[in-house]
């Protein structure tokens, strides 16, 4: 005698899925819209949750093969002519639907590991020392920020960048140094009179430095503001990937506060001595009446 039984196996609920902003373009999708993803024995229906600006290993340029970050699978269209955009699917939700159906899977073809601090390094030699695993499958973070930064098709635009903003401190030096002695020349023969009428040389140094400090700060302040965020609009265009792409995660511009205070001591250092300067003569103010009336 021969007992069948028949299971009843709930359906599994509908995959959850992240899009980049490209594949919503190139689909006209919008989140919350469900779409069919192709999948080993038949479409999988997926509803997309929410929109990324993009993912990483994906896009032009990128390992056709797509992503699994550490559990979720990305698919996307790296095989397309154009870039499709990518999705971002849970590889557990995925398979539950795939386990319904005979002989079918999706196996990871990427996993992502977070190391203990300190030791990428030593997890990345280990795997790499696998007979099973070629040295080029296995891609460190550090490493890779390291290959950017040394790329020598960035390294040329990220100099030129640094060498304009060296020129132009040195220009906005300059500029200052001279508005500064050109105000000293013109207020010599006030000062000449206040100090005749008994105003003490350093009431009139003092003077001159408040003033020269409030302009020369405000066109600082200014000139800070606008580097700032040309920087943070120029670096990312520039730092690009070997195939000439921008990086995924894109780039985090940091700006050193440190070497940004020394750069502006340097600027405004001209026109501080030329104040000193002025603050410790010790001409008389009949002398400076006489070379003003000569000139």
């Amino acid at each position: 005698m021969t007992i069948r039984a028949a299971v009843r196996r709930a359906a599994p609920p509908m995959p959850l899925a992240l899009a980049t902003d490209r594949f919503l373009e190139a689909g006209g999708a919008r989140t919350g819209d469900v779409v069919e993803v192709p999948m080993p024995g038949g479409a999988v229906r997926v509803r997309i949750a929410g929109a990324l600006r993009a993912l990483p290993t994906t896009g032009p340029g990128a390992d056709p093969a797509g992503a699994v970050p550490g559990g979720p699978a990305a698919a996307g269209s790296a095989a397309a002519p154009v870039d499709g955009g990518a999705l971002l699917l849970d590889l557990r939700a995925v398979n539950r639907v795939l386990a319904t159906r005979a002989g079918a899977s999706l196996p990871p073809t990427e996993w992502w590991m977070f190391p203990e601090p300190g030791r990428a390094a030593q997890v990345a030699a280990a795997l790499r020392g696998r007979a099973e695993t070629a040295p080029g499958q296995v891609l460190v973070r550090d490493e890779t920020a390291r290959e950017l930064h040394d790329d020598p098709l960035g390294a040329g635009s990220r100099s030129a960048l640094l060498a304009a903003a060296f020129a132009a401190a040195a220009l906005a030096a300059v500029g200052f140094a001279v508005s500064t002695a050109g105000t000293v020349r013109e207020r010599a023969r006030e000062f000449a009179v206040l100090r005749a009428l008994g105003a003490p040389r350093r009431m009139l140094a003092r003077l001159l430095a408040a003033e020269q400090a409030l302009l020369i700060g405000l066109a600082m302040a200014i000139g800070v503001a606008i580097g700032t965020a040309l920087t943070r609009a120029v670096v990312p265009l520039v730092v690009l990937t070997g195939q000439a792409t921008q990086p995924v995660p894109g780039v985090l511009v940091e700006l050193p506060v440190g070497r940004v205070v020394l750069l502006l001591a340097g600027v405004a250092a001209a026109p501080v001595l030329i104040v000193a300067v002025s603050a410790l003569r010790r001409a008389g103010p009949s002398t400076a009446l006489r070379g003003q009336e000569g000139e």
